[in-house]
C-alpha cells in the first residue's frame, strides 16, 4: 500500500475548517443562476481557475479577498442548507473524516443577503445533526467573530454564541490579527469563558510571534489557529508558553504556504512543533478555495515535511483530545478514529511524546 492509499483509508479528524471555504465551484454557479448573482464567468473550468488559489498570494489579506464569490453564494436559507450539507458530504466521503468541527462567521456569511442569524444557524445545526445520524461522522459547530468587522460585531457574535451554547461547541477570532490586537476582545472572551464556551484564536499566521504570547495571556484560548510564527522566536519561549499553557495548535500547512506565512511546505514548522512536544493537529482550513483536502495535507506532511505515520497518529490523538465536542460525542469520535478512549482530557500519546 502506498503512502497515498494508506492516508486515503485512514479515519481522520479536522478541527479547523471554515464553511465559507467549502463552497464547490458548481454550487457557486448554480446558486448564482438561482439568485441572479453576477459571476466573472459561468463556465465551470473558467471559474475554477479564478475561484481557487493554487499558488502563493501576495498576502493573507489578498487571499481573504478571494472569498467574495463564496460569500455571495449564501444568498438564501436554501443555499445555507445546501452548502453545509455539501461541506459535510465532502469531508466524510472524500476525506474519510470522522470528527469534524465546522466553523463560520455569522456576520461574514449572512450580512450580504440579510439572513436572520438564528434561522440560518438553526438550519446549519439541523443539517449537521441529520448528517450525523446517517453517517459515522461526529460534528460540532464553532462560531467566528471576524476581526475586520470590529469589536461591536465580535461582542454581538459572542453573545449569540452564548445564547446558542446548546448547539455551539466553541468560539473563534479570525482574520486580520495585526490591526486588531487581543486586548480589544478581552471582554468578549471573558463572557465566553464564564458561559463555558472554549476559545480558539487565529494567531501567529502573519506578523510577529509576540502576538501569540499576547493572545495567550489576554484571551486564554485552549487552541491557537495556525501559530506558525511561534517558530520564529529563536529563544524558544513562545513554544514553551504554548506547551505550558496546554494549548493545541491547529496547523494548516497548505494554507500557510498559499498565504506566505511560510516560504515553502518544507519550511513549515509542524515537525519542529511535534519534536518540541507541542500538541498539534492538521487541518485543510478552506478546502475548495485553497484547492486542498486532508488527504493532500497528510501526504504533504509525510512526503515534504518528513513526518512519520506515528507523527500523523499523534496529531489525530491531539485532535481528539483538544476537540471542543462534549464528552459523549468525543467518545464516539475516538471510537470511529480507532484508538481507545481514556477520558475527556487524556487520550493516548498526546502529551508531547510523539516520535521526532
Amino acid at each position: 500500500m502506498t503512502a497515498e492509499e494508506k492516508i486515503r483509508a485512514m479515519p481522520k479528524a479536522e478541527l479547523h475548517r471554515h464553511i465559507e471555504g467549502c463552497v464547490r465551484v458548481g454550487t457557486v454557479i448554480d446558486l448564482a443562476r438561482k439568485n441572479n448573482l453576477k459571476l466573472p464567468t459561468f463556465d465551470p473550468a473558467g471559474l475554477d481557475r479564478i475561484y481557487k488559489l493554487r499558488a502563493p498570494g501576495a498576502s493573507l489579506r489578498e487571499v481573504l479577498g478571494m472569498f467574495e464569490l463564496a460569500q455571495a453564494s449564501f444568498a438564501s436559507y436554501e443555499a445555507v442548507e445546501r452548502i453545509t450539507f455539501e461541506a459535510l458530504e465532502d469531508a466524510y466521503k472524500k476525506e474519510n473524516i470522522r470528527l469534524l468541527e465546522l466553523r463560520y462567521s455569522p456576520d461574514f456569511m449572512f450580512k450580504k443577503a440579510g439572513l436572520d442569524w438564528q434561522k440560518a444557524h438553526d438550519l446549519i445545526n439541523s443539517t449537521a445533526v441529520k448528517f450525523e445520524k446517517s453517517s459515522n461522522m461526529v460534528c460540532g459547530l464553532i462560531l467566528i467573530a471576524s476581526r475586520i468587522y470590529g469589536v461591536e460585531s465580535a461582542e454581538r457574535t459572542a453573545a449569540f454564541a452564548v445564547k446558542n451554547k446548546k448547539t455551539v461547541i466553541g468560539f473563534d477570532l479570525a482574520d486580520n490579527e495585526a490591526d486588531y490586537p487581543p486586548a480589544l476582545y478581552k471582554e468578549a472572551a471573558k463572557k465566553l469563558h464564564e458561559a463555558g464556551l472554549p476559545l480558539t484564536v487565529h494567531s501567529g499566521e502573519e506578523g510577529h510571534y509576540s502576538q501569540i504570547g499576547e493572545t495567550i495571556r489576554t484571551l486564554k484560548p485552549r487552541r491557537i489557529g495556525h501559530g506558525v510564527k511561534a517558530a520564529d522566536d529563536k529563544s524558544g519561549r513562545t513554544i514553551e508558553l504554548i506547551k505550558k499553557s496546554a494549548i493545541t495548535v491547529e496547523t494548516n500547512p497548505w494554507s500557510n504556504y498559499l498565504t506566505r506565512a511560510v516560504t515553502s511546505i518544507e519550511a513549515h514548522p509542524l515537525k519542529k512543533f511535534i519534536k518540541a512536544g507541542v500538541k498539534c493537529t492538521i487541518g485543510a482550513d478552506d478546502p475548495e478555495i485553497l484547492d486542498t483536502h486532508l488527504n493532500k495535507e497528510y501526504l504533504l506532511a509525510v512526503e515534504k515535511m518528513g513526518l512519520s505515520f506515528e507523527d500523523i497518529a499523534y496529531t489525530l490523538e491531539c485532535a481528539a483530545e483538544a476537540s471542543f465536542l462534549p464528552a459523549d460525542k468525543k467518545q464516539q469520535a475516538v471510537k470511529e478514529l480507532g484508538f481507545p478512549y481514556r477520558g475527556s482530557t487524556s487520550i493516548g500519546v498526546c502529551r508531547g511524546e510523539a516520535s521526532a
